[in-house]
Parts: C-alpha cells; sequence; structure tokens
C-alpha cells in the first residue's frame, strides 16, 4: 500500500521539509515516448517577470510577512496579492519588449507565447518560446497558432487551458516531435496534480502503448503570468502517440463531441447497440458510407459484450487495455464514465480494439461538483456498482438480469451509484465468469504497488515545481492550499485501493 505523507502546513522551506521527509529522493518520473534531455540541473531561484516588480526578490513571495488568522489556519504563508498591483496581470507591455526579456527560471520550464490577437476558441497566429531551464532543451521563438480548448474548463474558469499548433514538427521537452500540444491548466484542481497521478498510474499498468506525458512549466502570454500548466500531447494519431496505420480508427466516446452537441458534425454517431456518442477523431473527413461502416464494426463489438461472450470480445477487443481501462476509472471514481466524456478507444490494423489513451480525470476524485468550494473527496462510492450484490456487476447473477438478459438498467445503461447510470459498454462483461476471475487477478497483481509507485513520482512533482506552485496559488488564490490538498489526495486513495480490494474480494 502507498503512504500517506502529512505534508506540512505553512511555507514553502516547509512543504519542502515535509516532502523530504514523506519519501526518498527520486528522478522525475518518466513520461510518455520521449527523447533524450539535458541532464545538467539549475538551482531554483526567483527571476524577475517582465514589466513587473510583484516577483522581484524584495517581493512578499520570495520574503513572505505575517498573515492574518484564517490564511494561517490554511496553510498561507505569504499575503494575497490583487492583481490590479501587477503589470503582469494587466500588461501593457508591447510584444516587441516582452521579446527581448529574458525568460524567468523558477525550476521548472519557462513557456513565453505572444499572440497577435487575443486568444478565444479560434485559432490565432503566435510565436512560442521555451526555456528548458537545466531540465531540457530550450526552444527558440518558434510560429505557431492558439486557442483556448475544452469544455467546462474552458467555459467557467478565468484560467484557461489552451492548444497549440506550431507550423512545424518540433521536439518539446524532451518529447517527440510533433505540432500539436496542449497546456491543460489544472484549475479546478487545487492540488495540481490529478491528471498527473492518474497518467501515471495508466504508465505503471502498462497496457497502454501512449499514456500522455507530464511536463511542468509555467506559462507567459503577451506578458501576462499566467501560472503553472501542464504541458502534454494532443492525442491524435501519430508514430509517437497513437500508433495505427491509415486503416486504423481513433474514436472517442464524448457526449460533448458527439451527435448531441454537435449535430450538424459529420464524423460522429450514436451506436447501435448502447446508444453511445461516439466521435471519430481518425480518419478525418469520413464520407456517410464511411461513418456507417464504422459504426456498424463498433456494433460487433457492442454486441459481443452484450452477450456476455469472453472468448468473442477478447478476440474482438485487447482484454489488458478494456480491462484496466475500468480499472483505472473506478480507483479514481471517474464519473464522466457515465456520460461518457473523453473515453477514447482505437483499431489497429489488426482490427482489434484497444481502450485508451486515458484522458480528463477533472470530473474523477470524488468531485462534488460544486463550483464555488471545487472540493474533491467527498464520495467513495464506486462508478460500476453499489457495493449491493443484487445489484453491483461484479456479482451479476440470474436474478439480477433484466428481460434482455443483462446485467444493467433502462436504454442500455447500467443503474449504478447516487442514481447514475453507466454504460453497460463497461458492465456487461461481469455477468461473464471468466471475465470477472481475469479482472480480479489483474487487481491482485496491482494493488500493492500502483500507489507507492504514483506517490512516489508525485513527491517528485512537488519539489520539482515548488516555487511554481507559489507562484500559481498568488496568481489564482487557491480555495485550500496544494500541500493540504495533496495530503488529502494520498489519504482519499490509499482508503480507496484498500476498500476496492474488500469489495472485490465478496465477488
Amino acid at each position: 500500500m502507498g503512504r500517506v505523507c502529512r505534508l506540512a502546513k505553512g511555507g514553502l522551506f516547509l512543504v519542502l521539509l515535509s516532502i523530504c521527509a514523506c519519501g526518498d529522493s527520486v528522478s522525475e518520473a518518466p513520461t510518455g515516448t520521449e527523447v533524450a534531455a539535458t541532464e545538467s540541473t539549475t538551482s531554483i531561484t526567483p527571476v524577475d517577470f517582465p514589466n513587473s516588480s510583484f516577483f522581484n526578490s524584495s517581493s512578499s513571495l520570495w520574503a513572505p510577512q505575517s498573515s492574518s488568522s484564517s490564511q494561517a489556519q490554511q496553510g498561507f504563508s505569504s499575503p494575497q496579492i490583487q492583481p490590479t498591483s501587477s503589470s503582469l496581470w494587466n500588461s501593457q507591455t508591447s510584444s516587441s519588449s516582452v521579446k527581448n526579456i529574458p525568460l524567468p527560471n523558477n525550476g521548472i520550464p519557462y513557456v513565453r507565447i505572444t499572440a497577435a490577437d487575443s486568444i478565444d476558441t479560434g485559432y490565432v497566429a503566435c510565436s512560442i518560446e521555451i526555456a528548458g531551464n537545466g531540465q531540457y532543451e530550450s526552444i527558440a521563438p518558434a510560429s505557431a497558432k492558439i486557442r483556448q480548448r475544452g469544455n467546462s474548463t474552458r467555459l467557467w474558469y478565468d484560467k484557461k487551458p489552451y492548444r497549440i499548433k506550431l507550423d512545424n514538427k518540433t521536439s518539446i521537452l524532451g518529447l517527440p516531435a510533433n505540432k500539436d500540444w496542449v497546456l491543460l491548466a489544472n484549475y479546478r484542481d487545487q492540488s495540481k496534480f490529478m491528471n498527473a497521478i492518474a497518467f501515471d498510474m495508466a504508465r505503471y499498468m502498462g497496457s497502454f502503448p501512449f499514456v500522455n506525458a507530464n511536463r511542468f512549466v509555467e506559462v507567459e502570454i503577451n506578458g501576462d503570468y499566467m501560472g503553472m500548466y501542464q504541458l502534454t500531447e494532443q492525442i491524435e494519431r501519430a508514430t509517437s502517440r497513437v500508433d495505427i496505420d491509415t486503416s486504423g480508427l481513433l474514436l472517442c466516446l464524448d457526449m460533448d463531441d458527439g451527435p448531441e452537441l454537435s449535430p450538424d458534425a459529420g464524423n460522429n454517431f450514436y451506436s447501435k447497440v448502447y446508444g453511445m456518442p461516439v466521435a471519430v477523431k481518425y480518419p478525418k473527413n469520413i464520407s456517410a458510407e464511411r461513418l456507417e461502416a464504422i459504426a456498424a464494426d463498433f456494433a460487433t463489438l457492442e454486441q459481443a459484450i452484450v452477450s456476455a461472450d469472453y472468448d468473442n470480445v477478447q478476440k474482438l477487443i485487447d482484454m489488458e487495455s478494456f480491462i484496466d481501462f475500468i480499472l483505472l476509472q473506478e480507483i479514481t471514481r471517474n464519473v464522466e464514465l457515465e456520460a461518457p466524456r473523453s473515453m477514447y478507444l482505437y483499431r489497429d490494423n489488426t482490427g482489434k480494439y484497444h481502450m485508451g489513451p486515458v484522458w480528463d480525470f477533472d470530473g474523477g476524485f470524488g468531485y462534488g461538483w460544486d463550483e464555488d468550494t471545487k472540493e474533491y473527496f467527498t464520495s467513495q462510492s464506486w462508478i460500476l456498482g453499489t457495493g449491493n450484490p443484487s445489484k453491483s456487476p461484479y456479482n451479476c447473477t440470474a436474478e439480477s438480469k433484466n428481460d434482455w438478459g443483462m446485467c444493467n438498467g433502462t436504454n442500455m445503461r447500467f443503474n449504478s451509484y447516487d442514481g447514475r447510470a453507466v454504460p453497460g459498454f463497461f458492465a456487461n462483461m461481469f455477468a461473464n465468469e471468466t471475465f470477472l476471475a481475469v479482472y480480479k487477478a489483474r487487481w491482485e497483481s496491482l494493488k500493492t504497488g500502483i500507489l507507492d509507485d504514483a506517490f512516489t513520482k508525485l513527491d517528485a512533482y512537488v519539489l520539482q515545481t515548488a516555487i511554481a506552485l507559489e507562484n500559481d496559488a498568488t496568481r489564482w488564490p487557491p480555495i485550500r492550499r496544494y500541500d493540504v490538498e495533496i495530503q488529502s489526495l494520498k489519504a482519499w486513495l490509499t482508503e480507496r485501493i484498500d476498500k476496492y480490494s474488500r469489495v472485490l474480494a465478496q465477488y
């Protein structure tokens, strides 16, 4: 079982001490398929930001003053500074003057973006420059396009996530060359590392050929400091990403990208058996006839799952990735499985489907969906069942099947937790005893090491990003300190792993 580090409340110095006391010193976790990075390291020192005195060494960020009692109780070590006090947030700096200012080094790479226009949902031209800061090779200013990305994360929050498309394929931060990159804001997540820890658990499982990288960077746009972001790959067909040939398919089960919200798109459909919204990510620009052929092929897999026919299903889908995909959604309590949203799968040139890449865990980890509190860790209920043998897919008996012989509720969905439902696509196979036995055996092989590995990497991320985390917290004042939230994240996951082992042992 993973250990729970109790990170000290208070200043940055105490945070660093608690990290060192909780675990061994570790290097940065390997992420994704990478090319060689530079091996030198650079000391972490605060550096002036463009046209702003906010981050000067004399600033309160580097010399914390006494805080109010309420802030002290939450672990704040420095006073909150209003955005209007700094031209960093209300920059009048011209693009030409910004380009000539050295990029800061706060221990992680620094990304400077200079856009020709304001950035919205449509692409605008920009230049992007990256300082590797001793960890990776720096990138000289390069031409690109940028836009906002995401759904709720874009619409609800001021700290926007971004999609970047370079003019030329470029290796960024040790990752294979490509044009398409993503900057995740992780604004709702007060710990800043939930997506990263989910990616790392997927990587530990070993059944997903491609898992997104975790590269933490500070970002500046047109002279405005935007905080700490997670730079990672765009999920797409590419040799170093979803490696399929021209006969392959890349699909996404996504209510926000399916016929419901994108009725005029020519690349989506409702699946024939489960009625799930399916978006075709590859191939592009398909004909109506090709779309129908893809829907029919996918229906063959759905029908095998409906029948809970293990022998047939394992011929159509890679069983290891299918099981690990379900396990990861359950470990993280990712309620996006119910919609579904951002659930990727692909078909390779052999005609076999594979689940993944995994993506989007903002709605996981027991999120309470209260945008005022942005509170996670509110529930330990199960995505695929309540733990009641008469209702749980882990024990799909003859008595619990419906008139179609399936272990689910109405509309091909399994009624599970809190009155909600998950598509039977992810639940019906539990009616098969062979599948259940393989699923339980897989969990037994994972449960001991998966959190130890994830927590070791998490400790390394926190140590590496210590200054950037404080900068981000000052730019976007959090409801709860990241160190307190990380402690809660570790405790919640440790409890969940233990409870899940006991639940599965019942069946």
